[in-house]
């Protein structure tokens, strides 16, 4: 695609017309005619008095100021200091770089702290006031066993108090239990139920196939 200087220039030869000629009949200087051929725009004061001298010299050269104009637009534009840019250069100085100072440290630090400290007491808040969690590790549901006596094992909080069967179950310092229980052949079934310090209960239930 051709430039508004490259179709001035064009124009202007195609009519065998020098640049003195056109200053004569436009008092366009010779030096801004220059300028507008090369798409040097930087000579010219603002940019309103470019589009002015681009519109003079096009009708001169009886083309069409209109479509030369659209030209220039869409491979130039006029920044908010009237100063002439290139669109590929244009960068627009209402989108300022966010810069990384001591005082936004200090509030991105805060932010994280309290986020930190929000996430913890929201997680003592729900074990207060929710059920304690409870975890059956050994044996399976509806495991078939040989033996008359197995373990049960679990894990709960450390401050949960644990009952299998209506029986107490012993408790370590990280929550886990575990309590020997006596089958009898057939189906077994054991209530394991732990129960926080406010009372809040959860329940599971496991049944144990005995097979002599």
């Amino acid at each position: 695609m051709k430039t508004v200087g490259e179709i001035l220039k064009e124009a202007r030869e195609k009519k065998e017309i020098s640049l003195s000629e056109v200053e004569k009949a436009t008092k366009i200087k010779v030096r801004f005619l220059e300028s507008l051929e090369k798409n040097d725009f930087s000579k010219i004061s603002e940019a309103t008095v470019t589009k002015g001298l681009i519109k003079n010299y096009a009708e001169y050269l009886g083309l069409s100021s209109g479509d030369i104009l659209a030209v220039f637009r869409r491979d130039f534009i006029e920044d908010k200091k009237g100063q002439i840019l290139p669109r590929g250069l244009y960068k627009p100085l209402s989108q300022p770089k966010l810069a990384w100072t001591p005082k936004l440290t200090v509030v991105v630090s805060v932010g994280i702290l309290f986020l930190i400290i929000a996430s913890y007491l929201t997680v003592q808040l729900f074990g207060l006031l929710g059920s304690p969690p409870l975890e059956i590790y050994s044996p399976k549901n509806k495991e078939i066993v040989k033996v008359e006596e197995i373990n049960i094992q679990g894990k709960t909080s450390s401050d949960a108090v644990v009952f299998i069967n209506g029986e107490m179950a012993e408790i370590g310092s990280d929550g886990s239990f575990e309590k020997t229980v006596t089958l009898s052949p057939g189906e077994n079934k054991f209530q394991i139920e732990a129960v926080s310090r406010r009372g809040k209960r959860i329940k599971l239930e496991r049944v144990i196939l005995f097979s002599p």
